[in-house]
């Protein structure tokens, strides 16, 4: 289709809506490039105004825009400044829905979209506490768009502006669609098929992932999008655990598994230290830390196990799993189940008794794997004292997803009642707070599908009694199915990246909103997880 007839398509959308209005905002976007946002006040031609905003565009761009997003003014209201600055700083990081006219012929002008992207609310340095930053909004204002005077707060105390809502709608460059106008979904494409969504979403960011796996076998750790900052930093148990949801999306689109191994003999080669008695430790030397953690050691391994799981071909990686696992063994107190999280990298001394209750739950799973693979009853026993240990301690109050996943393997292999009440009670008592919570908080699907599969298999064991004691089914399904819909929030669609200064980079990701809108490997591997097991269980 011409860029005429995509416009016609937009326009015949948004009057479909038969709504009234007088302002409308529009936004042109292009991979390479913030997008250019400008204010429309002549409802009547809103073809037309696309039109030569688009020709106005590629005369200044070398090209017509990829995405046409257009904002329809719906509300307005006028409010203080001083209230409307306190309620940008309460408002939870970078979730405004409403935009701003700073005066009344809305000369000034800004959409939530710019508020967010841009970091005009931004913590101060070292602390949690937000401010509504000059320097941040004057930068947007002198290289973005044609206001040359600058802002001041000062200027605008006591002073009445417009607070205003919209709804939005978007060409992406192959459909249209109308967008969420509020809330903690401002701004989310509406979809017919969840599922249809979903495999994009998984084939999108399992993309993504691989492209941020370099040559060398490591990853680029991530991005901070606001200002296109690269994270300098590195942890090598989220190189394994993202290695380990690499696999995963990789095998459910029928991929070849061969990048995989780039990621796992990175490790091998680099990041594996023996002992005197032959037990290997995965150690991480970021920032000269120098130290094994146990989580670390365990990711490795399950991220091994899944590789060969899916038919990875180099079966020489087993052994080195095999080794890790006695070194995790080391860190394991064979008669209570008891853990130490962290020991010094090169003495292999004890650092840290404790560090996070994760380490434990992903150590139960990485030997869980292994024993499917090879069978080692010493691997079987270990996590069975393990979970000794976890339910004496009540570690179901934790709401682990890791222990979820754990749990599920577990019951497979002895399907015991107290296993099922342990995993059953990991979820039940949280399915509220899971279900209402405003971030995306990708580990929750994880958790919600883990328990899916563990609570099928208590029912297939003869212990619908304990389901129908401990969980309302109809309620974690509806949780299930939530959650899976509103992580779609978490995701760089091109109506969200093209407010960022290099859309590209970040484009089909996935990111934490709350966190700067940060795209780390970690992320994305929880979210590709969850919308994998979803689709295997859900797909229609």
């Amino acid at each position: 289709m011409t860029l005429e007839n995509n416009i016609q398509a937009l326009v015949k959308k948004i009057e479909q809506e038969s709504l009234a209005y007088d302002y409308v905002f529009i936004s042109l976007g292009v991979p390479d490039r913030k997008a250019q946002v400008s204010l429309f006040k002549n409802r009547r031609h809103l073809d037309r105004d696309i039109h030569k905003y688009c020709q106005k565009f590629r005369s200044k761009v070398g090209k017509f825009p990829e995405w046409i997003k257009v904002d329809i003014v719906t509300e307005t209201e006028p409010v203080l400044f001083d209230d409307v600055a306190e309620e940008l700083v309460r408002t939870r990081r970078n979730y405004i829905d409403f935009g701003i006219a700073l005066d009344k012929n809305w000369y000034l002008t800004f959409l939530p979209e710019e508020i967010n992207a841009n970091a005009f609310i931004r913590p101060e340095k070292g602390t949690s506490n937000m401010y509504l930053s000059e320097d941040n909004i004057n930068n947007y204002l002198k290289k973005y768009t044609g206001h040359r005077r600058k802002f001041s707060i000062a200027a605008y105390k006591g002073e009445t502006v417009t607070k205003f809502y919209t709804q939005g709608f978007v060409f992406d460059g192959d459909g249209i669609y109308r967008l969420h106008n509020k809330g903690y979904q401002k701004n989310l494409r509406q979809i017919e098929d969840l599922n249809v969504e979903m495999d994009r979403l998984i084939a999108h960011s399992t993309t993504f992932l691989e492209g941020m796996l370099q040559e060398d076998g490591r990853y680029i750790y991530g991005y901070f999008p606001h200002f296109d900052k690269t994270i300098n930093f590195y942890n090598m148990l989220r190189h394994s655990s993202s290695t380990y949801s690499l696999v995963e999306g990789l095998s459910y689109l029928g991929k070849d598994l061969k990048p995989v191994e780039r990621a796992i003999e990175y490790i091998i080669k680099h990041y594996i230290a023996t002992d005197e008695t032959g037990a290997q430790f995965v150690f991480d030397d970021t920032k000269d830390v120098n130290e094994i953690k146990l989580g670390q050691n365990a990711a490795f391994i399950f991220a091994v196990c899944e590789y060969l799981k899916h038919g990875g071909q180099n079966t020489s990686y087993l052994k080195y799993a095999q080794s890790v696992a006695e070194g995790i063994l080391k860190m394991i107190d064979p008669t209570t189940g008891e853990t130490v999280h962290i020991l010094n990298y090169p003495d292999f001394s004890v650092k840290e008794k404790y560090r996070i209750v994760y380490y434990d739950g992903e150590a139960a799973l990485g030997l869980l794997r292994l024993y499917q693979q090879d069978h080692d009853e010493r691997w079987l026993k270990t996590v069975q004292t393990l979970f000794e240990h976890f339910i004496k301690n009540d570690y179901w109050k934790y709401h682990d997803h890791w222990l979820g996943y754990c749990t599920n393997e577990l019951v497979q292999v002895t399907p015991h009642e107290k296993y099922f009440r342990f995993g059953i009670n990991n979820v039940s008592s949280y399915l509220d707070y899971m279900k209402q919570r405003e971030t995306t908080f990708p580990t929750f699907l994880e958790m919600l599908m883990a328990t899916y599969h563990l609570v099928e298999k208590a029912k297939a064991s003869g212990y619908q009694y304990l389901v129908d004691e401990l969980l309302d089914e109809e309620k974690f399904l509806d949780t299930i199915h939530t959650r899976a819909d509103y992580e779609r929030t978490g995701f760089f669609y091109p109506e969200i990246a093209m407010y960022f200064k290099n859309p590209s980079r970040i484009l089909n990701s996935f990111f934490i909103k709350h966190h700067g809108y940060r795209v780390r490997i970690d992320d994305i591997e929880h979210y590709l997880s969850g919308y994998v097991q979803y689709q295997h269980v859900f797909k229609k």
